[in-house]
């Protein structure tokens, strides 16, 4: 099963991204005359800012949403309003978003304030897993009525939701849509990507692309209406990191007179090992 994850999903793939990224910018600074190359300031590296949509009620309910179309509570208007402040300032270009409508009504929210023009591509392929039977559910309800089928919380790689999808299948799904983001034809210089999605796709997309073993992606906590962000680096010394954590579960705070801080603060270090050391990991608590 190991093998057929790295073929579904494989680091190669990313690497693509990374050659793509840097052939462009090559071509783009031949053509201008104007370089883009400064290291120091993280100004040549392209983020993905990768968002969780706003809370429904599901979720405040932890209840298993799965590819049930479950539209955000005001709490989670709120959310995505917010997040969209933080992107405002942004230099954007494209914006993926899962079709259902808690991630698309949050992806909406954010176009509304971005610059005019910005291209929002809905696509299932960014969808959470279907739970199939457990969809709905709270884990003690499934516990109780599910017994002897919990293997997918101890082995999600080999074990499925009674009547839901194999998580390789949700690997190929995200294959096809990181591989779509590869082979773009955007130049580096038109700015960064936003994907909408949910909390299983999102954890899957940063284990691969940091290079950690999937089956720890549960050490990656991801909370509806959060923001985190992935910087991805030109090609450069062997050995060296091609994409740095730079944020991760950021989100507005709730607490009166402890306002989050903006993301955008980190534009000065990208790339450096600076802004990843202070910016990059945030502890919002285990799983």
């Amino acid at each position: 099963m190991q093998q057929q994850v790295a073929l579904l999903l494989p680091g190669r793939l990313v690497c693509d991204m990374f050659l793509r990224y840097e052939k462009q910018r090559f071509m783009v600074e031949a053509k201008t005359g104007v370089t883009t190359a400064k290291n120091s300031e993280g100004q040549n590296t392209r983020r993905l800012w990768l968002v969780r949509h706003g809370l429904t009620e599901w979720n405040a309910q932890q209840r298993f949403c799965g590819h049930s179309d479950i539209p955000l509570s005001a709490q989670g208007r709120v959310q995505a309003r917010w997040l969209a402040r933080q992107l405002q300032e942004e230099a954007i270009s494209t914006l993926y978003t899962s079709d259902l409508v808690r991630a698309r009504e949050t992806a909406e929210i954010i176009a509304s304030q971005s610059a005019p023009g910005l291209q929002v591509k809905v696509s299932a392929g960014w969808r959470e897993i279907d739970f199939g039977a457990w969809e709905g559910l709270t884990y003690a309800e499934i516990a109780e009525q599910f017994k002897g089928q919990l293997g997918f919380f101890a082995d999600p790689e080999q074990c499925s939701p009674p009547g839901g999808e194999p998580l390789a299948q949700m690997l190929q799904r995200l294959g096809a849509e990181l591989a779509a983001i590869a082979c773009s034809g955007n130049s580096p210089m038109d700015g960064d990507v936003v994907i909408v999605s949910h909390g299983g796709p999102l954890r899957i997309l940063l284990c691969s692309i940091l290079g950690m073993p999937l089956e720890r992606q549960w050490q990656l906590r991801l909370d509806p209406g959060s923001l985190s962000a992935i910087d991805l680096l030109p090609i450069g010394e062997p050995g060296a990191p091609r994409a740095i954590l730079a944020l991760l579960n950021v989100q507005r705070s709730t607490r009166a007179g402890h306002a989050a801080k903006s993301p955008v603060s980190t534009r000065a270090t990208r790339g450096t090992k600076a802004g990843a050391a202070s910016e990059g990991l945030r502890e919002e608590g285990a799983l």
